[in-house]
């Protein structure tokens, strides 16, 4: 599972979304607490206190059922648990604790696959906390692994905008330019587009960021 900043002008700018590119390979649990990070960023969004303290109460009985069960057969438990409890971390606005949580489980990352979803969550964490020039390093060692996934790129245009790479952020935009056949409705990349609040304001400064928005909204005719 990915995060998906949400950068919304409020007091709770920091909530995040969590999107699985295959939701059908989740385990129960997983598919669980991923639907409540998302009620968590709901609650979060809305400065509910209740809400949010009825959510966190189950997201984090989630997680520690899942720890109870030794993350539910997955391959490789010991990057799963810090993993998922990394993500309910963040979702409630722990970001330093989510980070530990997600270093530990890239310690234990096996695969390519695991160590480009660590990688990209460390790199959405950072941005989060204003230590820019860390994602970077983070995005940077996940493109080495996974070149074309969109929420990797996406992540590490932003890591780059706010270090002040700017040219180089706006090369990844200009890449996706010249693939259309991602800007398709409910695609990685136009999830980005509607729910990335800050990429609105990178389009100022960035030319191909601002034609990308600019094809996106003709295309959706809004």
């Amino acid at each position: 599972m990915h995060e998906l900043s949400n950068t919304r002008a409020t007091r709770h700018s920091d909530t995040t979304l969590v999107t699985a590119p295959k939701p059908a390979d989740l385990s129960p649990l997983e598919a669980a607490i991923m639907d409540a990070c998302n009620e968590m960023h709901e609650a979060r969004e809305q400065g509910d206190a209740a809400m949010i303290a009825a959510v966190r109460g189950r997201l984090f009985g989630l997680v520690d059922r899942y720890d109870e069960l030794d993350a539910e057969d997955h391959p490789n438990a010991a990057w799963a648990r810090p993993n998922q409890r990394a993500l309910a971390l963040s979702a409630a606005g722990n970001v330093a604790r989510a980070i530990d949580a997600e270093l530990i489980a890239l310690k234990y990352a096996d695969t390519p696959r695991r160590r480009e979803i660590s990688l990209g969550n460390l790199a959405d964490r950072c941005i989060r906390l204003g230590r820019h020039e860390d994602a970077v390093g983070y995005f940077l060692g996940a493109l080495e692994i996974a070149p074309g996934s969109a929420p990797i790129l996406l992540t590490g245009a932003q890591a780059l905008y706010m270090a002040g790479h700017t040219a180089e952020a706006d090369r990844i935009f200009a890449e996706f330019l010249s693939r259309p056949e991602m800007l398709t409705p409910g695609s990685e990349l136009t999830a980005y587009l509607d729910c990335e609040t800050r990429l609105r304001e990178m389009s100022e400064r960035l030319p191909s960021l601002a034609e990308l928005l600019r094809r996106w909204n003709d295309a959706t005719r809004r």
